[in-house]
């Protein structure tokens, strides 16, 4: 007659999930894991040690830069800095605000289509229930 109640569950579960997760997952910085000078051992980025300027605003990866540059692999987004002090020039990884922005709208699309569907799907058992009572209430007067 219906779907089952268990089905819907599975259902909205995966849904949640494919909206929560994204296609890429950002990761936090982990002091180590966004330099050029990582190849060292020992030697941790300036950035990390002392102030430092932005030379270059954030922009995105070329394919290279991807696969090779350890700054490049967890955003695919780098800004070229300098610091202060030592006067060396490092990549860091970076937020690109124009990506964040299309994540939280792909978001909010998703949670919004998510949000109707489920209203639709609230009416259409209401209605099931309704019809249901009605029925039950008709028999009780016939047989009365």
């Amino acid at each position: 007659m219906g779907v089952p109640t268990a089905v819907w569950g599975r259902f909205s579960a995966c849904m949640v999930l494919l909206a929560v997760v994204p296609d890429r997952v950002c990761c936090a910085a982990v002091p180590g894991q966004h330099n050029s000078s990582e190849l060292v051992p020992g030697v941790s980025p300036c950035w990390q040690m002392e102030e430092f300027k932005v030379q270059e605003e954030c922009s995105p990866c070329n394919t290279i830069q991807s696969k090779w540059w350890a700054a490049c692999r967890s955003t695919g987004y780098i800004e070229k800095i300098v610091c202060v002090k030592s006067n060396k020039t490092d990549y860091k990884s970076c937020h690109s605000a124009v990506r964040e922005e299309s994540l939280f709208w792909q978001f909010e699309a998703v949670m919004m289509s998510l949000t109707v569907l489920f209203v639709l799907v609230v009416i259409k058992r209401q209605r099931v229930l309704d019809r249901r009572t009605s029925e039950r209430v008709q028999k009780q007067i016939e047989s009365s």
